[in-house]
């Protein structure tokens, strides 16, 4: 009934949030416009699609979903709606801020910040936005998020 519930949400209201995601999020990082990958529908759909499947038993990868939520986050804070983030708001700044949240994904679903920084830099090689400086800015969220999960965790287990 679980496995039933994520695919009707998925087909009804979220159909970008099929497959893991990492494929269409390198084309988006390579300049391809894939419609529905990057939306508020498509992100809660992931996450209860996750949480359902998950919860029914499949055997479910966990780096694909979590780096497809993690760049819908990074793209939606970069489109916050504060006159700080207006700067944001171009395509160059989308793919540094979805790459983070990739890398960020990554990083939590395998607790490795240099790790989640270095695939995310391998699936976005060919792309000219990447910087030194935006390196360090990814490998920084990488630890954030490597560093809250352990947090959470550790709260959780005593």
């Amino acid at each position: 009934m679980l496995v039933f519930l994520a695919a009707v949400i998925t087909i009804w209201f979220g159909p970008g949030a099929a497959g893991s995601g990492m494929a269409e999020l390198m084309s988006i990082l390579n300049g391809v416009n894939v419609p529905q990958i990057i939306c508020f529908s498509t992100f809660l759909t992931k996450i209860i699609g996750t949480v359902l499947a998950v919860s029914a038993g499949l055997a479910l990868g966990k780096e694909g979903p979590l780096a497809h939520i993690g760049a819908n986050v990074g793209v939606f804070v970069s489109f916050m709606p504060l006159n700080y983030f207006r700067v944001l708001h171009n395509d160059v700044y989308k793919r540094q801020m979805m790459s983070s949240g990739i890398s960020a994904g990554v990083s939590t679903a395998f607790g490795a910040p240099i790790g989640g920084t270095l695939f995310s830099y391998e699936i976005s090689k060919p792309n000219t936005f990447w910087t030194f400086g935006m390196l360090w800015r990814v490998f920084l969220a990488s630890a954030m998020s490597s560093f809250t999960l352990s947090i959470l965790t550790s709260l959780g287990s005593g």
